[in-house]
C-alpha cells in the first residue's frame, strides 16, 4: 500500500489538466447538441398543428357543401381565396366546384350543361409556415353525385 503520493506509480496519479479540459469540452458539446433539439421539436410541433387545423377547416367546408342538395351546389369558384374569420385569421381558403364526366375517366367538364351528374369539390387552405417565411397549402377533394 502506498501512503506517500510521491511513491505512487505514474499510472495511478489521476487526470492531467489537458484530459480534464478535453472531457469538459466533449460534455459541453453534447449538452449543446441536446439543447438544439428542443427548438427544432417545437417548430415541427407547430407546423404539424397548423397542418391539422388546415385539414379540419377544409373538411368543414366540404361537409357544409355536401349537406346541401346536389342542385343547390353551383359550379365554379364558390369561394375565392380569402382570410378566414377569427380565431383562424392566419388561414385562407378557396373553394371551387367542377363538373366531371364519369364516362371519360372523370375528366373535368368545362360546361355543366347538360349536367353529367358528378361534381368535384376542391377546397384549398393556405397558411404561413411556423416562422412565416413561406406559404403552405392543403387541398381536399371530394365528389358528390345526384341522389
Amino acid at each position: 500500500m502506498f501512503l506517500n503520493k510521491k511513491a505512487m506509480p505514474a499510472d495511478k496519479q489521476g487526470f492531467t489538466l489537458i484530459e480534464a479540459l478535453i472531457s469538459i469540452f466533449i460534455l459541453t458539446a453534447g449538452i449543446f447538441a441536446v439543447l438544439q433539439a428542443f427548438p427544432l421539436g417545437t417548430k415541427i410541433l407547430g407546423s404539424s398543428k397548423m397542418a391539422t387545423i388546415a385539414s379540419q377547416l377544409g373538411q368543414a367546408k366540404i361537409e357544409e357543401l355536401i349537406s346541401q342538395s346536389y342542385v343547390e351546389i353551383s359550379f365554379g369558384i364558390v369561394e375565392a381565396k380569402h382570410v378566414l374569420d377569427s380565431p383562424f385569421g392566419s388561414y385562407q381558403r378557396e373553394t371551387e366546384i367542377i363538373c366531371v364526366d364519369p364516362d371519360s375517366n372523370f375528366s373535368e367538364v368545362i360546361d355543366c350543361d347538360p349536367d353529367p351528374g358528378i361534381k368535384k369539390i376542391e377546397v384549398t387552405i393556405f397558411w404561413k409556415t411556423f416562422f412565416g417565411f413561406s406559404e403552405k397549402n392543403n387541398k381536399i377533394i371530394s365528389l358528390i353525385t345526384k341522389k
